[in-house]
């Protein structure tokens, strides 16, 4: 079987993650783009069997992609638009990791009467859409549904029981931005940092509250007509007293540059985290009210490099997604939807699977 070629724009941490996972299968043939000298030195330095290209200021991305048969954007978010509008031009399948910018709508829409296309691809947005559209399947008619989603040290060792597990400016916008649910049927925003919950599991408490960026496209979900639908990230008991006082009583909600700088500086890195991921679904089975909760743990995996749960997670599904596009077990045009994908044979893709503790 011939080598599927891919190219990957983006040589930071997501890109390496992904190149180091897509490198190791023998699958794709990949090619590495980055505006960024020491990016790509970064990554050589790894002796991956990778072709690494440099994106000059200035220069049309899609002269470095002639030929590819897909394209996946690993890049900031302002970036993203120049990433679809090359992969158009070559008319090549594309996946990203975030929900699509206003500026990239235009070329993605273009695109999926041609190519596939996969958007949002990471792990919230991302696999937990999949998961949900799969506990909505077997247990419909369903009235409620809450996601909650989050990435935690193993052993926190501050009162804030976190640490810098994924992007800084992510999560400043996680906890202020609106979050998009379903109440009684219509889509509406909720107020983020809201909705508080404990939960106990295996011993262990933990908290839920809403926040912002959990699922692209609440759509995905119209199909099952849930009456209400929530998304809440969690954490360790005493996260979000600590974070409204940041915000709120500090006044840094209105002050983002110091706050990011408070958490970058203050916040250590973590690698050995655990990503949680719960679902509850309640619906009537005839008169009876009835109700169903998922729980899915993911730890890190040294064989797939000194990458986190996140990072290892949000790779992993975007891998087995790749490569099921690429044997042909996914349709060749058009915007996939969660809908669409079994979250069963995900979970179980030599990619994710390494990662379950479930």
């Amino acid at each position: 079987m011939s080598q599927v070629k891919l190219t990957l724009f983006g040589a930071g941490h997501v890109g390496t993650a992904l190149a180091t996972v897509l490198a190791g299968h023998g699958r794709f043939a990949v090619q590495v783009v980055d505006g960024s000298d020491d990016a790509l030195d970064r990554l050589q330095g790894l002796g991956l069997p990778l072709t690494l290209r440099h994106l000059a200021p200035g220069e049309e991305a899609h002269r470095l992609i002639e030929g590819q048969d897909i394209v996946v954007a690993a890049v900031p978010d302002q970036a993203v638009a120049r990433v679809a509008e090359a992969a158009l031009l070559v008319k090549a399948h594309y996946l990203d990791f975030i929900p699509t910018p206003r500026a990239a709508r235009h070329s993605l829409d273009a695109l999926a009467g041609h190519r596939a296309v996969l958007t949002g691809c990471g792990v919230s947005p991302g696999l937990i859409g999949v998961l949900a559209c799969g506990l909505l399947k077997d247990f419909a008619p369903v009235s409620d549904l809450v996601i909650r989603v989050g990435a935690i040290p193993r052993h926190p060792t501050n009162r804030l029981g976190y640490g810098q597990i994924w992007n800084v400016d992510g999560l400043i916008e996680e906890y202020t931005r609106p979050s998009a649910a379903i109440r009684d049927g219509a889509a509406v925003e909720l107020t983020p940092l809201e909705e508080y919950e404990r939960l106990t599991f295996d011993g262990i408490g933990y908290e839920a509250f809403v926040t912002a960026g959990g699922l692209a496209d609440l759509d995905a979900l119209a199909g099952f007509t849930p009456r209400n639908v929530t998304v809440k990230t969690l954490r360790y008991p005493g996260h979000l007293d600590y974070m409204r006082f940041l915000l709120d009583d500090l006044g840094l909600r209105h002050r983002r540059d110091l706050l990011r700088t408070l958490l970058s500086n203050g916040l250590p890195l973590i690698e050995d985290d655990v990503l949680h991921v719960v679902l509850t679904a309640r619906g009537q089975r005839g008169r009876q009210q009835a109700e169903r909760t998922l729980r899915y743990r993911f730890a890190p995996n040294a064989a797939y490099g000194p990458f986190n749960a996140l990072t290892s997670v949000a790779t992993g599904y975007a891998a087995s997604l790749l490569t099921l596009l690429a044997d042909g077990a996914l349709p060749d045009r058009g915007r996939i939807a969660p809908h669409h994908l079994d979250a069963a044979r995900l979970l179980d893709s030599p990619f994710i699977a390494p990662l379950r503790r479930d």
